[in-house]
């Protein structure tokens, strides 16, 4: 709690004991309460918004990732993007779609059904089908994500990078002994 007074004293904000919430996880009922009493703030449950993301103590569930396919699908429907070129709609892809991936790829692992629905939207929006007008993809969409040495457009395959993230996640842990996430 003297924490929290410092804090407060310092930067000159104020706890809203009706905004605050106080997750707590392994530790004894006895200690769980008298945190409760200190500091004022109700016992939070989880899932939670953080940031826009949903935070959970547990494994995701497809549920739990939907709104991430809601912000993509909502990203592809802005009036301009049914004008753009191939060209103009794989930097759509490369950019705008993969930064909203990547923010949550980051940190979660996915489910394979929600990375398998990421990549289908940026296929679809790749060759320009919709719900109502489908049209045919013109390159297999494993090919596309090669290289472009290789023959590909460079699209980063979202399952690829989540395993990638997760073993730069994984990578830090075994390295970085003294990290507070390791202790």
């Amino acid at each position: 709690m003297e924490a929290l007074d410092h804090f407060s004293a310092a930067i000159g904000l104020e706890d809203n004991l009706d905004k605050s919430n106080v997750y707590l996880a392994g530790i004894d009922k006895s200690v769980r309460i008298q945190i409760l009493a200190r500091t004022g703030f109700s016992k939070g449950v989880f899932p939670i918004k953080y940031l826009g993301l949903p935070l959970s103590p547990k494994k995701w569930k497809k549920i739990e990732c939907w709104s991430l396919i809601d912000k993509i699908a909502h990203r592809i429907k802005v009036a301009y993007s049914k004008q753009l070129s191939y060209a103009g709609r794989l930097q759509v892809i490369n950019v705008l779609l993969f930064s909203i991936h990547s923010f949550w790829g980051a940190i979660f692992i996915l489910p394979q059904s929600i990375l398998k629905k990421v990549d289908q939207i940026c296929r679809d929006f790749l060759w320009g089908s919709s719900a109502d007008k489908k049209k045919v993809a013109l390159v297999a969409w494993g090919k596309v994500c090669f290289p472009k040495r290789q023959g590909g457009l460079t699209i980063k395959a979202c399952s690829n990078w989540n395993k990638a993230y997760m073993g730069q996640l994984l990578w830090q842990i075994i390295v970085n002994k003294k990290s507070l996430w390791v202790k």
